[in-house]
C-alpha cells in the first residue's frame, strides 16, 4: 500500500530499500517465525487445549506450520526475495493463525497471539498503514471465526473476551506500525543526508551542487519553487539562489547578487530561525515554530514581504543557517507540504539545511582557494612575461628598427623585409601585452570601474595606435563587484576584436544609465562584423555571428546584447544590464 506522497513522511523521504537489506529482514523474521512456530509446537504436545477430537487436527496444523516455517527460512537465507513473495509469505503469516485458531475454541483459542507476528513482520517490512491494515484483518478474523462458529463446540467463548481481543489486535497493531514508521524514517532521514553530502563534491561546481541541494529539498517537501538568500557579513553583499519545479520551466539554479539598502530584511529578523506557514483565508495564516510552543498557531496576515516570493504562495517554509561569522543564510521553500507529524519534518529539514549548508560551504571555500592560487599563478606568468619575454622583443624590434635605418642608406633593397620584420615584431609585443593583462588578476570595486574602463581605453590607444575614447557622464556607479569586473573584462575583450579584426581607425567607448538600465557601448569605424543589419536577443545568442565570449559574460550578467554591423562602415556593440545586481547561472 501507498500513501500520498504528499502525506506520507516515508514515501517524500524517498530512500527505497536495498536487496541487501530486504534479505537481511528477510532472515531475521525467517529465523523468529521459525522458532515461534517450534515453541507453539512444543507448547502444543504439553498441554494439549480443549475440545480433544480436534488434538490431531491442531496437532497437524501446527506440525506443517513448522515444516513451513523451516523451508521459509531456508530459502531467504540464500536467495533474494521479490515483493510478489513478500506478500504471499505475509498472507501465509496472516492464514495459518487463523486456520489453528478456528479449530482451537475460534477467538478464546490460547493460539490467538500468534497474530502478532503478522504485525511485527509488516512493520519490519513497510511500515505504519500496513501493519494496521494487518491489525485490522486480524480483528475482522476474529469477528468472522466467531459468527461462523457460534452454536457449536468451537463456539463457546465470551463477546466481552472478543471484543477486547479485537482492540488489542488493533491497538498492537498501531504501536509496531509507529515504532516500525518511526525507525524507517530515522534510518531514511539518515541514508537522505548521507546521500545528499557524498553529492557535493569539489569538482562538481557550485552550480551542480546547489541543482542537487534544491532538487531533494524540493522532491522532500514538494515544493514548487526554492529560494536560498545568502549574505556575507564581511562584504555587506547578498546574493539570491533560486530554482523552480514547474514542469516546461528552466530547472537550473541561478544566481543573482542583490543591491539593497537594508539587506538583512531579506532574512527575516524578526521571524523564527525555523518556521511553516500556511494560509488558511485570504488574510490568515496558520503557523507552526521551532522554539518552546511548537504547535501550529494561527496569525493574522500574510507572508512575509519578500519580492521575490510568486503571488499564488499558499505555503512557506524558511530556515535559517550560520556559518561562520562571515555567512548568515535563510532557505525558503515556496508552497512546501508537510505531512502529521510536521514538527518532525520541520526539525529535519533545519538539520539537513544546516549540514548541507555547511558542505557547500567547503566547496565555495575550496573553489575560493583554487581561483585564488590561480590568480597568483596567472600573476607570477605576468610578471615573467613582462620582464622576459617582452622586454627581449622590445630589444629585437628596436635592433631592426636600427637596422632598417640603416639598410635604407646602404641596402636599399632588403628595407622592406626588414621593415616587415619590425612590423611582426610589434605586432607580437601587442599581443603578449593584451596576454598579460588578460593574465592579471581583476578586482575592480564600483567607485573604480570609470577610472579603469578610461585607463583601459587610453592603454589601447597608446599600444594600437588607434585613436580611442571613453566618454561616460556617470559620477557614481552602484553596481556588484562581479558585475564591474565582467563590464572591464568585455571592454578588453572587445578592443581586443577591434584590434586583430576590424581595422578601424576610430573607436569611442561610452558607459552611462538609461532608462532603468546601465548601457555600455563600444563602436568602430571599421569593416564590421561581416553581415549588414541588427542582430538582437535570442537571435544574436543563436547565431554563430558575433564574438562569443561577450556573449557568453553578458548572458551571465543577465543583460541584453545587440549589435549593429555596416559592411566597411563599421559596427555598434551595444550592452544593456540590469541597474540592481546581476543575475548569473552557475556563478556566486
Amino acid at each position: 500500500m501507498r500513501w500520498p506522497a504528499s502525506f506520507r513522511y516515508l514515501t517524500r523521504l524517498n530512500v527505497p530499500i536495498t536487496e541487501t537489506e530486504r534479505s537481511r529482514v528477510e532472515a531475521t523474521l525467517g529465523a523468529l517465525r521459525a522458532l515461534l512456530a517450534i515453541l507453539t509446537l512444543f507448547s502444543f504436545l504439553m498441554t494439549p487445549p480443549e475440545p480433544v477430537r480436534y488434538a490431531p487436527v491442531v496437532h497437524f496444523l501446527l506440525a506443517t506450520w513448522v515444516l513451513h516455517s523451516l523451508a521459509v527460512f531456508a530459502w531467504v537465507a540464500n536467495r533474494p526475495v521479490r515483493a510478489v513473495f513478500l506478500y504471499c509469505l505475509h498472507a501465509a503469516d496472516i492464514i495459518w493463525p487463523t486456520l489453528i485458531t478456528a479449530f482451537s475454541h475460534g477467538p478464546s483459542s490460547p493460539f490467538m497471539s500468534i497474530y502478532s507476528f503478522a504485525l511485527i513482520s509488516a512493520g519490519f517490512r513497510w511500515g505504519f498503514p500496513e501493519t494496521v491494515i494487518t491489525s485490522v484483518a486480524g480483528g475482522v478474523i476474529l469477528e468472522v471465526e466467531a459468527f461462523l462458529l457460534r452454536g457449536t463446540a468451537l463456539g463457546q467463548f465470551e463477546g466481552s473476551r472478543l471484543l477486547i481481543r479485537c482492540a488489542y489486535l488493533v491497538a498492537l497493531g498501531f504501536l509496531i506500525g509507529t515504532l516500525g514508521e518511526n525507525e524507517k524514517e530515522r534510518r531514511s532521514e539518515s541514508a537522505l543526508m548521507s546521500r545528499l553530502l557524498r553529492s557535493i563534491r569539489t569538482e562538481r561546481g557550485l552550480n551542480a551542487v546547489f541543482h542537487t541541494v534544491f532538487s531533494e529539498f524540493i522532491a522532500l517537501f514538494n515544493a514548487s519553487h526554492v529560494f536560498l538568500v545568502s549574505y556575507n557579513l564581511a562584504s555587506d553583499r547578498l546574493y539570491l539562489w533560486q530554482m523552480t519545479a514547474q514542469a516546461g520551466r528552466d530547472s537550473r539554479p541561478y544566481s543573482k547578487e542583490i543591491v539593497a539598502d537594508d539587506c538583512m530584511k531579506y532574512l527575516l529578523p524578526d521571524y523564527p530561525e525555523a518556521f511553516f506557514s500556511k494560509r488558511i483565508s485570504p488574510d490568515a495564516l496558520k503557523t507552526l515554530t521551532l522554539g518552546p510552543k511548537t504547535r501550529f498557531r494561527v496569525m493574522n496576515g500574510g507572508f512575509p514581504e519578500l519580492p521575490f516570493l510568486p503571488e499564488k504562495t499558499e505555503s512557506l517554509l524558511a530556515i535559517t543557517a550560520l556559518l561562520g561569522d562571515e555567512w548568515r543564510l535563510r532557505l525558503f521553500l515556496v508552497n512546501a507540504k508537510v505531512g502529521n507529524h510536521a514538527l518532525q519534518e520541520l526539525t529535519f529539514a533545519r538539520y539537513l539545511f544546516e549540514q548541507t549548508a555547511t558542505a557547500v560551504y567547503g566547496v565555495y571555500l575550496m573553489h575560493r582557494l583554487r581561483a585564488r592560487a590561480g590568480a597568483i599563478e596567472r600573476a607570477r606568468v605576468a610578471r615573467q612575461l613582462h620582464d622576459g619575454s617582452i622586454q627581449s622583443l622590445i630589444s629585437a624590434e628596436m635592433r631592426a628598427h636600427i637596422l632598417r635605418r640603416r639598410a635604407q642608406k646602404e641596402y636599399p633593397a632588403i628595407a622592406p623585409e626588414i621593415e616587415s620584420l619590425e612590423n611582426l615584431l610589434r605586432g607580437e609585443v601587442l599581443e603578449l601585452r593584451e596576454l598579460m593583462q588578460q593574465l592579471k588578476p581583476v578586482e575592480v570595486a564600483p567607485d573604480q570601474l570609470l577610472d579603469h574602463l578610461a585607463e583601459q581605453v587610453d592603454r589601447f590607444r597608446r599600444d594600437s595606435g588607434i585613436a580611442a575614447r571613453f566618454v561616460s557622464a556617470m559620477d557614481e556607479v552602484h553596481l556588484s563587484a562581479h558585475a564591474c569586473r565582467e563590464i572591464l573584462l568585455i571592454v578588453q575583450e572587445a578592443l581586443v576584436n577591434i584590434r586583430k579584426h576590424a581595422r578601424a581607425k576610430d573607436v569611442l567607448v561610452t558607459f552611462g544609465r538609461y532608462d532603468g538600465s546601465w548601457h555600455l557601448c563600444v563602436s568602430d569605424n571599421g569593416v564590421g562584423f561581416g553581415f549588414e543589419g541588427t542582430l538582437a536577443g535570442t537571435e544574436l545568442m543563436r547565431s554563430p555571428k558575433g564574438p562569443a565570449i561577450i556573449k557568453e559574460r553578458v548572458a551571465n550578467l543577465g543583460g541584453e546584447i545587440f549589435i549593429e554591423s555596416k559592411l566597411h562602415r563599421g559596427s555598434q556593440l551595444l550592452i544593456k544590464l540590469p541597474q540592481k545586481g546581476c543575475v548569473s547561472h552557475g556563478q556566486s
